[in-house]
Parts: C-alpha cells; structure tokens; sequence
C-alpha cells in the first residue's frame, strides 16, 4: 500500500511560522525519523516562497503542495490508499506508522474505506504536564486521523476531523500512546479559541 502523512506549514505571518519550526524540529521530525516503518511519504502543504526556507530547516524529505487542491490531486492520481493528518508540532510514537499499516492490512477485506484514529494526550509544552482528552468515537473523530480507502476517491481534508465520520462510518480507535497533541501557547486552534479538551 501507499502510505502519506499530511501536514500543513502554511503560513502568512512568518514570525508565527518561526515559531511552529522550532517546535516541527525539535518535535515531529525526530518523530517521523524515529518510525520503525519508513514506507511513507511526508507531503507539506506551504506557501510556494517558503520552499527554499524549509527544504533547509526541515531535515527530512517532503513533497511540497502550494494548495489544498494540488494536494488532492496528487493523493488520488498518485492511489495514496492511507492518508494520515498530523500537525507540524504534535508527537507521534515510533510505531505509530507501523500500528495505522496493521489495521489498514487487517481490515481493508472487510471495508472498502475505513478510518484510523488515535487518542492523543495533551501535552503542555512548557511543563510537560499531560493530561488524559474525553475519548473520541465514531461520531467524533479525533485530530489524528487516518483514512484508509481500497479505491482512492477521497481525501483526509474532505471534512474537518471531527465530521470525517461522514466520509465513511466505519472508526477504528487504535486508544493512546500513539499521539500527543501539544500546547505551547501559539496553537492556532487555541487562539481561535477552539480549544475542546472536555468536549
């Protein structure tokens, strides 16, 4: 199977952007370095001016997409049957790519397109306090997310991650130690004020 993990790295304010580097290189690239499964592809969706920045900054391969709609394209002609969403400053364990393969394999007879999806602790940056998140189901899907689909038609961005459900029904929750989502006082969604840790 072909196997990608989505990230954004999207940004106007370009101080802000500095301040999400930090945290992509001290956090998710020795994450994405530390997989036990390699047999993925770590797709960036930027802003076209900052390629030549984060192909110097970023010490980890990517593909570069300009757009949400270039992204598409290439997940669906490129048959990318995984497509996992993960945020440039959230942590994933060393067998979180292995653990998404395995139900993918153990599962695609049965469905023909199916999620995966971790429940992630919060992390609190600064502290390192970690807290336990009110458990995400079917009907509400967590941030760390996988869709998995035999024929590629759709896309992990089709919905926000919570309604991803609509796209189809069938949830895997593969429960925590796989993610963590962390705060550290920049968080976009915090400061739109979305943050729902009791939701």
């Amino acid at each position: 199977m072909k196997h990608l993990i989505f990230t954004r790295i999207f940004f106007d304010d370009k101080e802000l952007m500095k301040k999400y580097l930090v945290l992509t290189k001290e956090i998710l690239i020795p994450s994405l370095k530390s997989q036990s499964c390699k047999n993925f592809t770590w797709v960036l969706m930027i802003r076209k001016e900052d390629e030549v920045l984060l192909k110097r900054e970023l010490d980890y391969p990517f593909k570069a997409v300009y757009s949400l709609a270039e992204f598409v394209k290439y997940a669906i002609n490129n048959n990318f049957e995984i497509q996992t969403r993960h945020d440039c400053d959230d942590w994933m364990s060393p067998n979180y790519v292995n653990a998404i393969q395995n139900q993918y394999n153990n599962n695609i007879k049965k469905w023909s397109s199916f999620l995966i999806q971790s429940q992630p602790i919060q992390r609190m940056y600064h502290t390192n306090e970690k807290k336990k998140l009110r458990a995400y189901h079917n009907k509400r899907c967590s941030m760390h997310l996988s869709l998995c689909q035999k024929t590629v038609t759709n896309h992990i961005n089709e919905r926000q991650h919570g309604q991803m459900y609509e796209i189809t029904p069938n949830v895997i929750s593969l429960g925590e130690g796989f993610t963590e989502w962390v705060i550290h006082g920049d968080n976009i969604t915090i400061k739109r004020g979305n943050l729902k840790t009791n939701n």
